[in-house]
């Protein structure tokens, strides 16, 4: 038996296909390659919506600065900069910032009066997401320090424009990846117990080319769970991410808040 190692799942994607098959009663046209096509538009589907710990990247370090980029741009640069070599993100974390102590001091993220403080010390400070539309104003004011950034297309932007060189990284979560042309070698990049999730969830595609409603439903069931029943909250719901499950016993802090009359 393979041993299932933190961060990685030892199956393949043949390995689903017996479960795909089961779930549709074992009909004659059910090949392994049409369980192959339904799982990976499953698993690409379900993995751009939930995070998974096997498909977390840590980006490179990245330079940014005047004339670095596009057009010789301050502002705007490629998302593949901040990626690994061939990947895509589906979800990201905040991208972070590393400021010396000094810049940090200007940009009144430390109180200029404090002492002891080693200005050549470098800090990470995360970056905050704006609307296209509301970073606009940020875009075309030289010289500042870059602490909110947008997606447009394939580029980031940067506000404010940034006066000088600063390092950048972006954690994220990269899109599943497959053997094109091998399909069923494909590894998995979640974990086991999520397994059947795309079994089922390949299984709906299924019925569904099969032009068979009634199984669908009894699917859907299977894996969103009875709408009417709170008490049978299906296959998705039932599960944990492993970012919840890490948490769950960690002290939280709430702030209460009072609306006016």
């Amino acid at each position: 038996m393979q041993a299932n190692l933190p961060g990685q799942n030892p199956h393949t994607l043949n390995d689903l296909v017996a479960g795909v098959q089961e779930a549709l009663q074992y009909k004659t046209n059910i090949t392994p390659q049409n369980c192959a096509v339904w799982l990976r538009k499953a698993i690409l589907n379900i993995t751009e919506s939930y995070p998974f710990e096997e498909l977390r990247q840590p980006g490179p370090l990245v330079t940014i600065g005047p004339s670095l980029w596009f057009n010789t741009s301050n502002y705007m640069y490629p998302i593949s900069m901040f990626l690994n070599q061939g990947d895509d993100y589906t979800l990201m974390e905040d991208p972070v910032i590393f400021l010396t102590n000094t810049d940090a001091t200007t940009a009144g993220l430390i109180n200029a009066g404090m002492t002891n403080v080693d200005s050549t010390a470098v800090v990470g400070y995360p970056m905050d997401y704006m609307t296209p539309k509301a970073i606009q104003p940020l875009l075309f004011i030289p010289g500042g320090v870059p602490f909110k950034y947008t997606r447009y297309g394939g580029m980031f932007w940067f506000g404010s424009q940034p006066g000088q060189n600063y390092q950048i990284y972006l954690p994220y979560q990269r899109r599943h990846p497959f053997v094109e042309g091998d399909m069923l070698s494909s590894l998995l990049y979640f974990p086991t117990s999520w397994e059947m999730v795309m079994e089922y969830s390949a299984a709906i595609l299924g019925a569904h080319a099969n032009r068979w409603p009634d199984m669908v439903q009894q699917l859907k069931l299977i894996l969103y769970g009875d709408p009417k029943n709170p008490f049978e909250p299906g296959l998705i719901k039932s599960l944990q991410p492993q970012i919840q499950r890490d948490q769950n016993k960690s002290t939280r802090q709430l702030i209460p808040v009072v609306g006016r009359y």
